[in-house]
């Protein structure tokens, strides 16, 4: 009885003296990108059995991730968050109760919260969700009537953007659409059929598109918004 008393008193000294760390740098990430939002007990004791709370107390649902009784607790969740949080249930056993966002949005800016309401610990760490720029070309790109014509765009700072929704278009026609690892090339307009090709449009110039025309690039997803590059048709060359 003695051992177990001076065990239970050990265990309960190691509670009050781990603390509660979050990095007090903010953590930026790109929209789209998945982030770890590190926290954890030092020194390292097991949460396992403990609630972890993760909040936004800007929200309403404040919380983000509610973990009890070895799950998380959907019922408590910011639907925005659904599906796109968890813990590292193996970390659990050594006080590491970081939490990880997939898919980050521009909304998921924001100061995060984290407790264990039975040791009374809490900890705080802010995450700033940046959106990269559409890019083109500062000079005018110009081509020769028949030949082939590249309109350089990219995102700076560069994301991936295998898995999102790239459109070209040409005033109001679709010029080229690009969504989820596949070309759609059904969706083209007939004019540029078999005559376009990857994020940077290519495009074989012929007199019937020639005169001024609007040239956008649009990106569009769940975690971007829409983002617009313009650029223009010359007679005798396209310019962007």
């Amino acid at each position: 009885m003695k051992f177990l008393l001076q065990l239970m008193c050990l265990c309960l000294a190691d509670d009050a003296n781990s603390q509660l760390i979050c990095s007090h740098q903010p953590i930026t990430v790109l929209a789209g990108d998945d982030v770890i939002l590190p926290c954890h007990l030092e020194p390292p004791i097991s949460v396992s059995d403990e609630t972890v709370e993760w909040t936004r107390p800007d929200l309403d649902p404040k919380y983000i991730h509610f973990h009890q009784d070895g799950r998380l607790m959907f019922d408590h969740q910011n639907p925005s968050y659904y599906l796109r949080t968890r813990l590292f249930m193996d970390g659990l056993m050594t006080g590491n109760v970081s939490m990880k966002i997939f898919k980050v949005k521009v909304s998921d800016t924001g100061r995060y919260q984290c407790a264990l309401p039975s040791l009374q610990k809490e900890a705080s760490i802010q995450l700033i969700v940046a959106q990269s720029d559409v890019i083109g070309s500062d000079k005018p790109v110009t081509v020769t009537v028949g030949d082939n014509a590249i309109l350089p765009c990219h995102l700076e700072p560069p994301s991936d953007m295998t898995t999102q929704t790239v459109e070209w278009t040409c005033d109001k026609t679709i010029v080229h659409v690009y969504r989820n690892r596949k070309d759609y090339l059904d969706l083209q307009d007939e004019n540029f059929r078999v005559r376009s090709g990857e994020a940077s449009l290519t495009s074989l110039l012929s007199q019937r598109r020639a005169g001024t025309k609007e040239v956008r690039l649009m990106i569009s997803a769940d975690v971007m918004g829409h983002l617009r590059g313009k650029g223009w048709l010359e007679r005798g060359g396209l310019v962007l």
